[in-house]
């Protein structure tokens, strides 16, 4: 499973849930690790805490086999390759993100595709939106993320 999680919000954790009920076990990637702008605001460091607090708190260890960054790069197949070497052996890819998706499914590994939840509440891009312009916005993040965010 790869997410920005820009930041980790409960969209994520509906996507981690879905797929512990089709898979023993799940490696998450934290998507464009290097990228810190308007868009990518968090450091891994902060989302790799994010998502590691967030297991934790779940107490789903035992299921999360690794985190690992994924960074971006320019080309699809030195992307592939990067995230392979860093994810290792996988079974198949989860989420809704066509771009990721498309890349997999060229290169005939398996994907899951989930519907986003609650997309029209749960959007990265909105929910920092929301922080930007002090509205409310800890209501669409789980609260252990809510407590990581204020203390940065």
């Amino acid at each position: 499973m790869i997410g920005r999680f820009q930041p980790f919000h409960k969209g994520h954790a509906h996507l981690i849930d879905r797929a512990l009920r089709l898979c023993n076990k799940l490696i998450i990637g934290i998507g464009s690790s290097n990228t810190i702008d308007k868009d990518n605001p968090f450091s891994y460091e902060k989302r790799l805490e994010m998502v590691t607090r967030f297991i934790e708190n779940e107490k789903l260890q035992h299921r999360i086999e690794k985190i690992v960054p994924i960074p971006d790069v320019p080309n699809d197949d030195e992307w592939l390759k990067l995230t392979i070497k860093n994810a290792g052996k996988f079974d198949v890819a989860l989420g809704n993100n066509d771009w990721v998706n498309g890349i997999f499914k060229e290169r005939g590994i398996g994907i899951i595709e989930f519907p986003f939840y609650k997309r029209h509440l749960l959007e990265g891009t909105k929910i920092r939106e929301l922080m930007q312009a002090g509205k409310p916005w800890r209501d669409r993040v789980p609260s252990i993320i809510s407590k990581i965010i204020v203390g940065i």
